[in-house]
């Protein structure tokens, strides 16, 4: 099957936001967002659902599909195999929950996946299946708003979840690049934003882990090449920065 082009954005954020629509959060999944530091209001605002588990994916997607859109070209969307010849769209439903990951607009460009069983990564992209008709999403980095901006500085840290979680403590729009080493796709997003000063708040295992170390230092150099004011992020114990933002640690800048 010959490979397949990735929709433009208006129409990825116009399918997935009608999709999430059809879904809803089940307890064990809200109560997991509660628990990293996030409100009920601010679950629904960022639009988290489940990945469905009584309804059969081929069954939405019959309902996407029969409102108007076209998921072709939409990521995590691929053909399966009618029994009696034939296909259909569907997509996979391993357990866990989707984390909309949203540009400098706020539009739906992809879906990341917390999964409850982690063997395999805890998160995973919606993506993929090229050889049955999908496509893949790339690693985009998700943009973070709060409801009031506090700091004007922009943030960068790991993962849609962290950032959305960071940001709400914060005040401050957090760029989350997928991994520490997926960086690159955040300087765009830095740009449309307009930022002139950003702090870099990687996971505390870039003092122990080589290549998240050094990834750190090739992002921090391309953001000067930038032009744009560099801090990193200092806290301690606990791994992650929501973390210890959900904690009430203390979370210092320095100026690198």
């Amino acid at each position: 099957m010959p490979a397949v082009q990735t929709a433009p954005l208006e129409a990825r954020n116009r399918v997935y936001r009608e999709f999430l629509d059809l879904l809803y959060l089940r307890p064990r999944h809200r109560e997991n967002l509660l628990q990293r530091g996030l409100t009920e209001e601010e679950i629904r605002k960022n639009g988290y659902r489940s990945i469905p588990e009584a309804e059969a994916p081929w069954s939405i997607c019959r309902r996407l599909i029969d409102i108007g859109h076209d998921l072709a070209g939409i990521p995590g969307f691929y053909k399966g195999r009618g029994r009696r010849g034939g296909s259909f769209w569907t997509f996979d439903r391993q357990l866990g929950y989707f984390i909309p990951v949203r540009d400098e607009k706020g539009r739906i460009q992809a879906l990341q996946r917390r999964m409850d069983d982690p063997q395999g990564g805890k998160y995973r992209l919606f993506s993929g299946h090229q050889n049955r008709g999908g496509c893949s999403c790339g690693t985009p980095a998700h943009v973070a708003r709060p409801a009031e901006i506090k700091d004007r500085r922009v943030w960068i840290t790991e993962g849609p979840l962290k950032a959305d979680i960071a940001s709400k403590y914060l005040g401050a729009v957090v760029v989350g690049a997928l991994s520490a080493c997926t960086w690159r796709p955040a300087i765009p997003a830095l740009t449309a934003l307009g930022a002139r000063e950003v702090v870099i708040a990687l996971d505390r295992d870039v003092e122990t882990n080589s290549e998240v170390a050094r990834a750190y230092l090739t992002l921090k150099v391309e953001l000067k090449k930038h032009g744009l004011a560099v801090s990193r992020a200092v806290w301690e114990e606990r791994k992650g920065i929501d973390d210890a933002l959900a904690a009430g640690m203390e979370v210092r800048t320095v100026r690198v």
